[in-house]
């Protein structure tokens, strides 16, 4: 008894220590590429991944139904156990509908009962037992991979879930990967019902012609970190919060930029087709790919990231770590150097900013009575992480007086005030960040008749 006593306080502490433990970064891998020739499993290990993200096809799998192209499911599973025999984790992804299940529609369609999706991805998880996480589509917000609509697919999520866990209890369940962290896609996810339906969201980052750094960003009319900057996965993981799905984690299915090309015009894809460049240089996709893993490793809530992919493809193919003919690039030098260990860069991208700034005025003081002429002083301050106060502007009596930039403002004096009538007055503080967070301040003042002499 003393001895069992032992073991459980020294499982106790261990665990203990481990809660006290840092959170470790985001773990590695790569994602399998169309077309590729060099050997996924040996390149893979080489480069020192943790994961492999590879493809499999609803329409492929399963060609009529309730029957499964037992080919097709072979070459899966001696795909996977070569993964698994070099210590390598699987991540499958699978879309493409077949068209008896879609009204003969097929590929990017949705399938016409979601209760299909489920029944397949459960018989296919039976199938395939070696998996470790499956990835339920890819770019499911994106009308190129799938043409149905944020509510057909939470369907298919709320089907394939159980379905999964039925057969493969311990096999994490991800979201489809969102085309350039589609916050807004997430959140009608939720609305639809989907949530309880996985045990990580999907995002991709390799999206829109990508060649500003991982700390670059932008932020949309709303405030919010631009979808098409790296960092937005951090809006993505607050839009789950907001949903009281905080604890779970974001999956970075696919990272990367390309080398394709760095033609002034270049792009192909997306609204900036025709307007930017399409790729990086070598050196430069190798300094972005060490700077994203810094950046991901300063957010514990990002579980899993996936370069895209292994090797560079015909079209649009230049993201890969090597090129179509087997030479590594800077790239994959720099992805082998993951395996020592990654610096979290804590100042890097955009912050969610949901938090109005604060605002003080430090003259007129409220209820302040005045004969001559107003005197103003304002500061402002953005809370501690915030994206930084943006414009402080002034209203009297609801018509708009002067501007700041920055962190404060002053009128002295303000000559304006000698012609007000006699009589209160409003004075209006708003502040604003650039997140779009505001605040107001109201400041009543009264102007008094000078005193007559005698």
């Amino acid at each position: 008894m003393r001895f069992r006593s032992l073991l459980a306080g020294a499982a106790a502490l261990t665990a203990a220590l481990a809660c006290a433990m840092p959170a470790r970064a985001a773990e590695t891998g790569v994602n399998e590429t169309l077309g590729q020739k060099m050997p996924t499993g040996a390149t893979a290990a080489r480069l020192g991944a943790g994961w492999v993200r590879m493809w499999a096809s609803w329409e492929a799998t399963q060609p009529s139904r309730g029957q499964y192209a037992g080919h097709v499911v072979a070459g899966l599973n001696r795909a996977v156990a070569d993964l698994e025999a070099r210590g390598l984790k699987v991540l499958m992804v699978v879309h493409r509908t077949p068209a008896w299940a879609s009204g003969g529609a097929g590929g990017v369609a949705a399938p016409s009962d979601p209760a299909t999706f489920g029944a397949f991805m459960g018989g296919l998880a039976r199938r395939v037992p070696g998996v470790d996480a499956w990835e339920l589509w890819n770019e499911p917000d994106s009308a190129a991979f799938f043409s149905g609509t944020p509510g057909q697919y939470a369907a298919m999520l709320r089907a394939a879930y159980p379905a999964i866990k039925a057969a493969q209890p311990q096999d994490v369940v991800v979201t489809g990967g969102a085309n350039g962290n589609d916050m807004d896609f997430i959140a009608a996810l939720y609305d639809h019902g989907a949530r309880g339906s996985f045990d990580a969201v999907g995002v991709h980052t390799d999206t829109a012609c990508l060649t500003n750094g991982p700390w670059r960003y932008y932020r949309d009319a709303r405030g919010r970190i631009g979808r098409f900057t790296f960092s937005a996965y951090r809006e993505v993981h607050a839009v789950m919060t907001d949903r009281g799905d905080g604890a779970k984690p974001i999956w970075m299915t696919e990272i990367g930029w390309s080398t394709e090309s760095r033609r002034p015009r270049s792009c192909d894809v997306g609204e900036k087709a025709g307007k930017k460049r399409l790729g990086v240089s070598p050196k430069r996709q190798a300094r972005f790919l060490t700077a994203a893993y810094r950046c991901v490793a300063a957010d514990p809530f990002v579980g899993v990231a996936l370069w895209f992919g292994l090797q560079d493809m015909r079209r649009r193919g230049g993201y890969g770590l090597y090129r179509r003919g087997g030479r590594a690039k800077p790239a994959a030098r720099a992805f082998r150097r993951l395996r020592r260990g990654v610096a979290p860069r804590r100042r890097c991208g955009g912050a969610v900013d949901r938090t109005a700034p604060t605002i003080r005025v430090r003259q007129p003081r409220a209820g302040h009575r005045f004969a001559g002429k107003l005197s103003v002083r304002v500061r402002a301050w953005d809370n501690r992480g915030g994206s930084g106060i943006g414009r402080i502007m002034l209203a009297a009596d609801g018509e708009h007086v002067r501007s700041w930039g920055g962190s404060g403002g002053s009128i002295d004096p303000w000559w304006a005030t000698a012609d007000w009538t006699p009589g209160p007055h409003t004075l209006t503080f708003d502040v604003r960040d650039y997140a779009n967070n505001e605040a107001t301040l109201t400041v009543p003042v009264v102007k008094v008749r000078r005193s007559s002499k005698r």
